[in-house]
């Protein structure tokens, strides 16, 4: 039977409810496919899809997964998409140059994993063509639109990608990033993405390996953090067949960690923070910094002139050359079809010398060194993701001129080797949005996703173009997807004998908490001693506890053993929020020891 709460038109495609619904048998695969499929009917010709699967072909997909039945594997039946400069078997390739499309022989490491944990291919999506731009205008197949006004840009170049995932045509997108193609339409659609340091995912699947090879990653739009680095964790990794690939890619920590109580991160300084004339992205900028601040941060004015010189490099100096390797061949055999602005970018490629090249790499090595200090001291760096949006009219008008001012706080990310993570912010008064990006040293992704997940659950936006909440049980917790939180009060808290139970099942500490001042704790005279929570009618006290994040499997097997008089219920915590978590039968403290002076079992013990 279908989940009666899960609506085919808009029902949230995250993985957290996906997975749910699965491992329950509320929603089957087929179910949601054939859901997906009736909803891109229904928005007609959106300018999203270069190749769309057949609803057959996918269908028949998610029947071979139902017949062999959920196995529990991360993306068991997760629709996802593909952005069209990327290769998978079989299937047309075009770089939205449908003169030069060809058919791949080969996916690569990082979709083959994606197959592989059992996700299926909705279809792959529109771009700007060659992955050139920012705004979703340069390709033949039309131009998309923000999820939230037709009249306004997508973003590029991963505009489909981003597009598909608002809009609830797939959970999650792979797309690419050099400049800024998978942060820009993150921001324009209300969505994350995950801009991973180069080198942490293999780029083999990129059409040609990539034009950038040097600086461009694979990236992931997802509606929820943790959903991207889900997704994120599965397609990293060194891989031995590409040349750009880093072999400590294997060894870097991808769980996002949640933020400490008290951390400081870095903002543009004085005339750094440009908006052009935008007052309403200069108001939610400011909003954000308020609710940085409101988390534990402390606001470290930056100076920004290292990364705005870094940012004018890329497309002001020779790293366009660097596409010629690749593209020359192709603007030479089909330089009429390529579109126009393209065309125009694309023949400057020739303009520079080894000379040149070996000074930008000389100047880009300094003004590294000269941010490193800035990193000692701030935890991330939280720009606006985009100084404001513009419609497609203006870019029409001023191609060249408006696409530059988008990637000032994009372009250079990755020619200085840093990870990003650009998460929703809010919207303006006219109903459009804007978003921030967290940045971090190179492979600090866990660090740079864990505030950016606090950050998005505070903002209390729903999930792309839908009104479906952030999923999860309580406002503050950093729930990667498939998991469940479960909050302890004895022997499992860490540090304590019984801990291991939680860790060999996977456990992940989402963090330290207090229960609402109404909870009262007993020592129960068992072997070895427990506490025994209760909630009291009468006097009670905040009761120290930790919040944990288990896997739906190790979830279950670890409650089947909780013995009694102990159980499982729904602990209120002290901001209201409520956690499945430990608690006693009231019959069972009868006679204890009262322990709630206390204030904890930690605390108890000690004394």
């Amino acid at each position: 039977m279908p989940n009666a709460s899960w609506s085919p038109t808009s029902g949230s495609l995250d993985l957290t409810t996906l997975t749910e619904a699965y491992a329950t048998g509320a929603l089957t695969p087929t179910q949601v496919i054939s859901a997906i499929y009736d909803r891109i009917d229904a928005r007609g010709e959106d300018h999203v899809w270069i190749h769309l699967v057949s609803r057959a072909d996918a269908l028949a997909a998610a029947a071979a997964l139902e017949a062999e039945g959920y196995d529990g594997r991360p993306l068991w039946g997760i629709p996802f998409s593909v952005k069209d400069c990327n290769d998978i078997i079989g299937l047309p390739t075009t770089n939205a140059l449908p003169e030069g499309a060809y058919v791949a022989d080969s996916s690569g490491q990082a979709i083959t994993r994606l197959f592989d944990a059992g996700a299926i291919l909705i279809g792959k999506t529109n771009m700007d063509q060659f992955g050139i731009g920012l705004v979703g205008m340069r390709t033949p197949y039309g131009a998309c639109s923000s999820v939230f006004n037709p009249d306004y840009i997508s973003g590029g170049s991963s505009s489909g990608s981003a597009v598909s995932v608002a809009a609830g045509l797939a959970s999650f997108s792979i797309a690419n990033d050099a400049a800024g193609s998978g942060r820009v339409p993150a921001a324009f659609n209300n969505i994350v993405g995950i801009k991973p340091t180069p080198g942490l995912v293999s780029n083999a699947c990129v059409s040609g390996g990539g034009c950038v090879k040097t600086i461009e990653t694979l990236s992931v739009f997802a509606l929820t953090v943790e959903d991207g680095m889900a997704v994120t964790r599965l397609i990293a990794g060194y891989d031995p067949s590409y040349p750009f690939s880093r072999p400590e890619a294997d060894d870097v920590p991808l769980v996002p960690v949640p933020p400490p109580a008290a951390f400081k991160f870095g903002i543009p300084k004085g005339d750094a923070l440009r908006f052009f004339g935008d007052a309403e992205a200069e108001r939610l900028f400011g909003e954000a910094v308020a609710r940085a601040e409101a988390m534990g941060g402390t606001a470290v004015p930056v100076d920004f002139t290292p990364f705005e010189e870094t940012q004018r490099i890329l497309y002001e100096g020779p790293w366009i050359s660097e596409r010629a390797l690749s593209l020359d061949a192709v603007l030479a055999r089909h330089g009429e079809a390529i579109h126009p602005v393209t065309r125009q970018i694309l023949s400057k490629s020739g303009g520079f010398t080894a000379l040149d090249t070996f000074a930008a790499i000389h100047r880009i090595a300094e003004l590294k060194r000269d941010t490193r200090a800035v990193w000692d001291e701030i935890a991330v760096l939280m720009v606006p993701t985009t100084p404001t949006i513009y419609s497609k009219a203006e870019i029409a008008a001023d191609p060249i001129a408006l696409n530059a001012r988008l990637g000032i706080y994009t372009n250079f990310v990755n020619l200085m080797g840093l990870c990003g993570v650009a998460v929703p912010n809010g919207f303006r008064a006219d109903g459009l949005p804007q978003g921030v990006t967290f940045l971090a040293p190179g492979f600090a992704e866990a660090r740079a996703a864990g505030i950016a997940a606090a950050f998005h659950r505070r903002t209390g936006l729903n999930l792309g173009a839908f009104d479906n909440p952030y999923p999860g049980e309580t406002a503050n917790d950093v729930l990667p997807a498939g998991y469940r939180a479960l909050a302890v009060v004895g022997a499992h808290m860490s540090g304590m004998p019984l801990n291991v139970e939680l860790v060999e099942r996977g456990g992940i500490l989402l963090r330290k908490a207090r229960t609402s001042p109404d909870y009262r704790l007993f020592a129960l005279s068992t072997t070895p001693p427990k506490p025994g929570l209760v909630r009291s009618s009468g006097e009670g006290g905040s009761i120290d506890l930790e919040i944990w994040a288990l896997p739906l499997a190790g979830f279950g097997d670890f409650i089947d053993r909780i013995p009694a008089p102990l159980g499982v219920g729904k602990v209120t915590l002290d901001d209201g929020s409520q956690v499945t978590g430990f608690l006693c039968e009231a019959a069972a403290v009868e006679g204890q020891e009262d322990i709630t002076r206390f204030a904890g079992w930690r605390a108890y013990r000690a004394a």
